[in-house]
């Protein structure tokens, strides 16, 4: 996939992540690669992202996922493309 693909995906995780967090003004400031639990995503906001991210990209999370794929925005939305792919 394209880098403008990758850049799509990101932007929406970024956007389901305010709808189920809030604080555009937080969201906005988490870089790709930082560990979301690191920049302050409670537990609970990343399992509602990660329900929101099924229907948004019409997949289901695979019960044996590798942790570090739930890790930054960068790796959603790799794993995400990667689905695509």
């Amino acid at each position: 996939m394209s880098d403008t693909a990758v850049g799509e995906v990101r932007q929406r995780i970024r956007e389901l992540l305010v709808e189920v967090f809030g604080g555009p003004s937080f969201v906005g400031k988490v870089p790709d690669a930082v560990s979301l639990r690191e920049a302050g995503v409670p537990s609970t906001a990343l399992v509602a992202l990660l329900v929101a991210m099924e229907d948004a990209f019409g997949f289901e999370w695979d019960d044996d996922v590798r942790p570090e794929v739930l890790r930054s925005i960068d790796s959603l939305a790799g794993h995400v493309v990667a689905l695509r792919g």
